[in-house]
């Protein structure tokens, strides 16, 4: 009976260990969370400076750091402790050292115990007092365990134990102290391993959900901080409901959707942690059910999707509204000057933005800025090209394309002009009209943002993806146009 106290002694002494070492171990983690936060708003913080007084060379360089950091955080930051910290690396050691000594411990007692419990004839060992007092031990440790939330993180456990502790007192109500007894301690130290695994476990969830809310966290900080971007670059000044409604709308047509995907990310993590916090999160993990350890890391990867989706988004919803806006500009500059100057005929009818494809116009972002524009008759995509048609008086048409090119970010109009002659090109007039259309929006006559396309056929091959479609669009307008002239 003595090994069997002995051993009793050596798994309480592990399992002291264990949790001082882990309650270390958990401090290290959170000063590296702290200082990866710290590190993370110091490179914000500095970009953003950078970004205000326009120094691209040290914007890049605190993208760069940036970037490193949030790796860091997206990692596993124990892995990144160990390879960089040796106290720490030596600490997990030794914790992973002493487990397998506590469960070869525990396996050793569990076998002392049944030993014990087979020995119907030996003496007895434990007097009444003292079994009885082992039984009470063993109730105090489920007790203690009971308010863990060990449904969550070892689910139908706790009943084992209290079956095993109902079979003690049967024991001890038959006089059998040694048998009660021996129960008594093995229940008592599967209790306490019992809990060492629920906390470690709900250290695991603590520490993803930390991360998890870190991440959500600085989300929604960008998503406010484009918001607010939005607001100043279409140079709006109102802050009631209405207005933020509106430039949610706004930016989510000229994200062509984006924003809303990234928003309805943020917006249901952003109601779990809410409910969580609450509720308390300690409550939360006793409830039935909830999120698991393996789901807030899911979130988490979830969250630097949205992250990335919204680092291509930023920026690039502005220059395509900034690109539409001065495709209107132009197209403007171009009815006044070659009307009154040149005296061509605009053909209003056949003139304005792409009209959206019946996919695009099924579309949330769409509709709800065709809303809130007001179109309720001809619809029109202002993302997209705008086509101004003209005639002259020998009843040749002028079609100009001010199409937008999307590439790295940034978005740049070119204009296309085409002549229908109806038979042989006049190659001066056609020079002519492109240089009246350069002058029209202040361009040079050599500029490459005006292309004219005397072959649309040679126009359908380009490796430009919008001349290619742009030539076809054309190619149904002329056609169109003579079936017209045919019928009548």
């Amino acid at each position: 009976m003595s090994d069997l106290r002995s051993l009793e002694r050596e798994v309480s002494a592990l399992q002291s260990q264990l949790r001082q070492q882990k309650s270390e171990a958990e401090r290290a983690r959170q000063r590296l969370l702290e200082e990866n936060r710290r590190n993370l708003n110091n490179c914000r913080e500095e970009m953003r400076r950078a970004i205000e007084q326009h120094d691209r060379q040290a914007q890049q360089k605190y993208e760069a750091l940036l970037r490193q950091y949030e790796r860091s955080v997206d990692g596993d930051l124990s892995r990144q402790l160990a390879r960089t910290d040796a106290d720490y690396r030596r600490l997990v050691e030794e914790t992973r050292r002493n487990e397998a000594r506590l469960a070869q411990k525990n396996t050793e007692l569990e076998q002392a115990v049944e030993d014990i419990r087979r020995k119907t004839a030996a003496r007895e060992q434990f007097g009444r007092s003292e079994a009885e007092a082992r039984l009470q031990n063993a109730v105090q440790t489920f007790r203690k365990v009971e308010t863990k939330p060990h449904e969550k993180f070892r689910p139908r456990r706790l009943s084992l134990y209290d079956r095993t502790i109902v079979d003690g007192r049967q024991l001890f109500a038959s006089g059998l102290y040694d048998a009660a007894a021996a129960v008594a301690i093995s229940a008592k130290a599967g209790l306490e391993r019992l809990s060492y695994d629920i906390d470690d476990a709900a250290a695991q969830w603590h520490w993803q959900y930390e991360l998890l809310t870190m991440k959500l966290t600085d989300l929604c900080r960008e998503m406010a901080s484009e918001l607010t971007e939005w607001q100043t670059c279409t140079r709006q000044s109102g802050s009631g409901e209405d207005e933020k409604a509106k430039r949610y709308i706004e930016i989510n047509y000229w994200s062509r959707g984006e924003w809303a995907e990234i928003a309805q990310v943020a917006d249901r993590l952003q109601s779990l942690t809410e409910g969580i916090e609450h509720m308390g999160r300690e409550t939360y993990l006793r409830q039935s059910g909830g999120v698991s350890t393996e789901q807030l890391g899911q979130y988490g990867e979830e969250i630097d999707r949205a992250a990335g989706r919204l680092d291509v988004m930023r920026g690039l919803e502005r220059a395509r509204y900034a690109a539409s806006c001065q495709r209107a500009e132009w197209g403007e500059q171009m009815i006044d000057f070659l009307c009154d100057e040149i005296n061509l005929e605009w053909l209003e009818s056949l003139s304005g933005f792409q009209t959206p494809t019946q996919e695009t116009a099924a579309a949330k972002d769409y509709r709800d800025y065709a809303v809130m524009r007001g179109m309720t008759q001809r619809q029109e995509d202002e993302r997209e090209w705008l086509r101004l048609v003209f005639q002259n008086a020998t009843g040749s048409r002028i079609y100009l394309y001010l199409t937008p090119i999307e590439a790295h970010g940034r978005v740049e109009n070119r204009v296309i002009l085409h002549i229908d002659y109806g038979g042989a090109e006049q190659e001066s007039y056609s020079r002519e009209i492109y240089a009246h259309v350069c002058e029209a929006i202040g361009l040079p006559h050599d500029s490459e943002f005006v292309h004219y396309a005397a072959d649309l056929g040679e126009l359908k091959t380009s490796a430009v993806q919008p001349y290619r479609e742009t030539a076809k669009e054309m190619e149904r307008l002329i056609a169109n146009e003579l079936e017209r002239r045919r019928q009548t």
